[in-house]
């Protein structure tokens, strides 16, 4: 079977192509011949923008980018390293109407993982939703990233998702607000990291030259009363703190910065760290996978996805109170997660026979 995904493959973000990494692998061990669609659309270009040269950016961000450019060349190596070397991306279309032409080259098109229908990221657009193309459609963990619908996802979804031949969201509300649209059966499965074993994801770590045990802090969002909540588990355990942001645009006073970081690196950060304290999905994501020690609040945007993520383990983060929010995932029973992976694998075992 000839198979594209679609997702969002383009942003120098951890999970974004660690989650791509993981359904391409996963899909090509089914024995499947596997692309990752090199769409790169306008709007994702100023908003990932990384060279202070890249046209369409606002004179604030273009000043902000080239202040940081002389450090970031080393990060945006990594990031272009591991497109071009595990995901095979290095050039690019951006226009919809290349999209369709691409696409329709395939007998299949998985859509997702990640955020792809999330309008308030991609706008009005259908394209993530398969819009005018001949071959069959299958999303798989697909998110929409909201808690309520919007006018425009409702609108996508009543019309493109009855042409899907299956449909599968990562969160369970996701799949709740769906069903109120449409008739169509929707599937819950994993984020695509959890399709590949700890074993995988071990062989594709790259070594950080650190010496001695450490905490790693991973913040999408800024989040000071986790970050008190940081500090005062580093002091107590007497651990260094070392900082990892995907564009350096911020660091905590406090926390070592890292400015040397691909895909590969922060996988081994979270494996060797003591304590991983993050708002971050994906970084949840890999602390289950490496069964780490967690500080985490959700993040207060989209708080569904870590949410529905923990409850996998019986872990309830909405009633923190003033606790510490700390979870030993090496001590979790694991049954029902791992009975939802499995599911999940034969979600897309399933893809040939529709």
């Amino acid at each position: 079977m000839h198979i594209a995904i679609l997702t969002f493959q383009f942003a120098h973000n951890y999970g974004a192509l660690l989650q791509t990494f993981a359904l391409k692998q996963y899909l090509q061990s089914l024995g499947h011949d596997v692309d990752v669609a090199p769409y790169y659309p306008q709007w994702a270009q100023k908003e990932y923008a990384n060279s202070p040269f890249a046209k369409g950016i606002s004179l604030k961000k273009r000043i902000r980018l080239t202040v940081l450019y002389p450090k970031r060349k080393r990060i945006v190596a990594r990031f272009e390293d591991f497109k071009k070397n595990c995901l095979k991306l290095s050039e690019y279309f951006t226009t919809e109407s290349e999209l369709k032409v691409y696409l329709n080259r395939y007998d299949v098109v998985v859509f997702g993982s990640d955020q792809i229908w999330n309008n308030n990221i991609t706008d009005a657009t259908s394209a993530y939703f398969g819009n005018d193309i001949s071959p069959d459609r299958v999303a798989y963990a697909a998110s929409l990233g909201t808690n309520v619908l919007t006018e425009v996802q409702k609108q996508n979804a009543k019309k493109y998702l009855p042409r899907f031949k299956a449909i599968s969201v990562r969160e369970s509300l996701s799949k709740d607000l769906l069903e109120q649209v449409v008739k169509e059966t929707i599937h819950t499965v994993v984020d695509p990291v959890f399709l590949l074993s700890q074993e995988d994801w071990e062989s594709e770590c790259t070594p950080v030259k650190l010496r001695g045990k450490f905490m790693f802090l991973y913040f999408l969002r800024d989040d000071q009363l986790l970050l008190e909540y940081a500090y005062k588990y580093a002091k107590a355990h007497d651990l260094p703190i070392y900082e990892v942001h995907p564009t350096l645009a911020r660091f905590h006073t406090g926390c070592i910065p890292l400015i040397d970081v691909g895909p590969r690196e922060f996988l081994w950060l979270i494996k060797n760290s003591e304590c991983v304290c993050t708002n971050s999905f994906h970084a949840t994501s890999f602390s289950f996978i490496f069964r780490k020690k967690l500080l985490h609040i959700p993040n207060e945007v989209s708080p569904e996805r870590t949410e529905s993520l923990l409850s996998y383990l019986g872990i309830d983060v909405s009633n923190n109170g003033v606790n510490l929010p700390l979870y030993d995932l090496s001590k979790c029973n694991y049954s029902i997660f791992d009975a939802a992976v499995n599911e999940s694998k034969q979600y897309l075992l399933q893809i040939g026979e529709r």
